[in-house]
């Protein structure tokens, strides 16, 4: 949840003008303090926005906006479209397509109609950038029996075949896509246990893609819901007099010719899950028998929300609210059944107690892959980590130090994941 803090004078004085009336066709955006903004977005940064309310502007610091919302509806599927097809990014970014198909390794989709007078997007959709793509979205029990069969699935690329009872699939690698002899949209596909093969895509439910889990990706900046019923985890947004680009966090670049096609900016964030407030499975360190009776104020060996010492967690000078502590040869477990696509943290050594020269190794990992290992040292500054965790069913946390020194208890403070 983010914590309402004090609005600047200027902003107060855009405030004032904004409540003397609501201009025709405004953007209204609200911060976090409850205050509510009519103007002209003029410019988005990763830090801060740049909002104009008549002849006036303010830069409001971007954790100070809980949305923008630019006057725009999703709008309905035409008349004559009985389904749509929906395209999943490795992000958790989400398009709604008429149809789809692959030309070599890159999406080919038929877009819906604009609404009168705004333009379509332009949309370039790598299959690197993507985690599946199913056919039928809009009926509740495909997406249903989708995320069910998604439990099930390998470390393998899947073409998914629909069932009366379900889905089935072949597990094998997407080579590409095309068409054959007669035109028809066919999946290159090379089966797990051997032989190349053109299956016809028109025979498939739809297609999910086992993706490496990158070293690391930019952060979230907000979510981008358009008139296309499109939802993009950005991590940049580029307004120019050309248009507005949307880059996700999975690279995938979304260009409008205008704002008219676009409804808000959620800052918000709400599908967030901090690790202290889940109940992680944990393998503890046991004391040596000459040590047990001895240690009777010994720090348990996983902490929520506060440090070894009992105190805030504190790294760097900064104090944070959220976050967990583990000390060393403690794993933690955490189950996310594949509900989150980023895992966020700060990682060090708290200096609440941690003598100068304590030092411990972090890994963590997402499904038995190593997304992160590093040493961590009290000296050092702390690291930002910023994880890909798409369709992670387990991340776990493993903490070892071969010098136990008092107060090598490893921080991820704000740790959390997102969706």
């Amino acid at each position: 949840m983010r914590t309402p803090t004090r609005i600047p004078a200027l902003l107060l004085g855009l405030v004032g003008l904004a409540t003397a009336g609501t201009p025709a066709g405004a953007d209204d955006l609200t911060t976090a303090g409850g205050k509510k903004l009519s103007g002209k977005l003029v410019a988005v940064e990763a830090d801060n926005i740049t909002f104009a309310v008549g002849d006036s502007k303010a830069v409001i610091p971007v954790r100070d906006v809980v949305v923008i919302d630019l006057g725009n509806k999703v709008g309905l599927l035409p008349k004559d479209a009985s389904t749509f097809s929906e395209i999943e990014l490795t992000d958790g970014s989400t398009f709604r397509v008429a149809k789809f198909a692959l030309k070599d390794k890159a999406f080919a989709v038929d877009q819906f109609p604009a609404p009168a007078g705004v333009g379509l997007p332009k949309l370039d959709i790598p299959v690197s950038a993507v985690f599946s793509a199913m056919k039928r979205a809009d009926d509740q029990k495909v997406r249903d029996n989708w995320k069910k069969m998604l439990g099930t699935r390998g470390k393998r690329d899947l073409y998914v075949i629909a069932q009366e009872t379900g889905f089935t699939f072949i597990q094998g690698t997407v080579l590409g896509g095309g068409a054959d002899e007669k035109g028809r949209p066919v999946v290159n596909f090379e089966k797990e246990a051997g032989g190349k093969e053109d299956l016809l895509l028109t025979r498939s439910a739809g297609l999910v893609f086992h993706q490496p889990q990158p070293a690391s990706i930019p952060a979230t900046l907000c979510k981008v819901t358009d008139v296309f019923g499109h939802s993009l985890t950005a991590a940049n947004i580029a307004l120019t007099p050309d248009g507005v680009t949307v880059t996700t966090v999975a690279g995938v670049k979304v260009t409008y010719p205008s704002t008219a096609a676009l409804v808000r900016f959620d800052y918000a964030l709400g599908n967030v899950a901090y690790l202290s407030d889940l109940d992680p499975q944990l393998e503890v360190p046991e004391l040596a028998p000459e040590e047990k009776g001895k240690r009777l104020n010994q720090p348990a060996a996983y902490l929520k929300d506060r440090s070894f010492a009992n105190e805030a967690i504190k790294l760097d000078n900064q104090t944070f609210p959220k976050g967990v502590v583990l000390a060393p040869d403690t794993v933690a477990t955490f189950n996310l059944n594949g509900d989150y696509s980023q895992f966020k943290a700060t990682a060090g050594i708290d200096e609440n107690g941690a003598d100068a020269s304590a030092a411990a190794r972090v890994t963590i990992e997402g499904d038995g892959q190593v997304l992160f290992s590093e040493l961590l040292k009290r000296k050092d500054k702390p690291k930002g980590l910023v994880l890909a965790v798409k369709g992670v069913k387990q991340l776990r946390v493993i903490v070892e130090t071969d010098t136990p020194l008092n107060g090598n208890y490893v921080t991820l403070a704000d740790a959390r994941v997102q969706k």
